[in-house]
């Protein structure tokens, strides 16, 4: 099914721009596409922008992320859609760039993850001399200060 759906887009693109073409014209018909190619991939870099904000905010706060990984990776699936020339690709683009029908179309795969949960787990590994200085920049890190410090490589020969 895959495979007949595979070939048969190609085919139905082509159809339908050689309908609107004969609508339209040939010429405006070939701006039509390159204007909706060139309009939703700037539509795509202000939407991951605004989802980007949104990810680094759900971190901070260490929330699940997970759904907005989901609308990134919609908007992203949105970008290839749109730049694809053809008028359905671009209908498809445009569903999974606007935000409303997105969240309705990834509503089942944020359903079928189930209940699972993640959240952010310390691991150390290695034993620090000083646990409450550890900790205190664990601490730090976690309120989003910057750490000063000096480091030292092991393998580095130089004196």
């Amino acid at each position: 099914m895959p495979l007949l759906l595979l070939l048969l887009w190609p085919l139905a693109e082509i159809w339908l721009m050689i309908r609107v073409g004969q609508q339209a014209g040939a010429m405006n018909t070939l701006l039509l596409i390159v204007a909706t190619a060139a309009l939703g991939l700037l539509l795509v870099q202000l939407e991951w922008r605004r989802l980007g904000e949104s990810l680094r905010n759900q971190i901070k706060e260490g929330k699940d992320a997970l759904g907005i990984l989901l609308e990134t990776a919609a908007v992203g699936l949105a970008g290839v859609l749109l730049f694809i020339p053809g008028f359905i690709s671009d209908f498809f683009g445009v569903l999974f760039l606007l935000p409303f029908s997105r969240k309705i179309l990834l509503e089942p795969l944020k359903k079928k993850r189930g209940t699972t949960t993640f959240q952010y787990r310390e691991t150390s590994y290695r034993e620090e001399p000083d646990k409450s200085a550890a900790k205190d920049g664990r601490e730090q890190l976690r309120k989003g200060e910057v750490l000063e410090g000096e480091y030292q490589r092991k393998d580095d020969n130089r004196p």
